[in-house]
C-alpha cells in the first residue's frame, strides 16, 4: 500500500477504534472525542480550548462526532502543520 493510502487507513482505523469504545463504530461521543483530543494533542492544545474545538467540530448539534466531523479536525491539524513547516 502507498504511504498516502496507509495514512488514510490509519485515520479511518483511529476513528473506528475510538468510536467502537462508545459501542457505535459510526460516531464518537463528545466525551470520547474530548479524551482523544486531550491525549493526542496534549502538547499542542490548551485544555481551555478543547470545548471550543468540540463546538466547531460538532456542527450539526447532535452531541456526537461522526466521521465527516472527525475529518474536520484532521484537515485543520494538517493545515496548521503545513503552515508551520512552510515558515520553518
Amino acid at each position: 500500500m502507498s504511504r498516502f493510502l496507509d495514512s488514510v487507513s490509519i485515520i479511518i482505523s483511529t476513528f473506528c477504534k475510538h468510536a467502537k469504545e462508545d459501542g457505535d463504530q459510526s460516531k464518537l461521543s463528545r466525551r470520547r472525542m474530548k479524551e482523544f483530543i486531550q491525549k493526542e494533542f496534549a502538547d499542542a492544545i490548551a485544555v481551555s480550548t478543547i470545548d471550543k474545538i468540540l463546538q466547531f467540530l460538532e456542527w450539526d448539534g447532535d452531541g456526537e462526532i461522526d466521521f465527516n466531523e472527525f475529518l474536520l479536525l484532521v484537515f485543520r491539524v494538517a493545515k496548521a502543520c503545513y503552515w508551520y513547516l512552510q515558515k520553518g
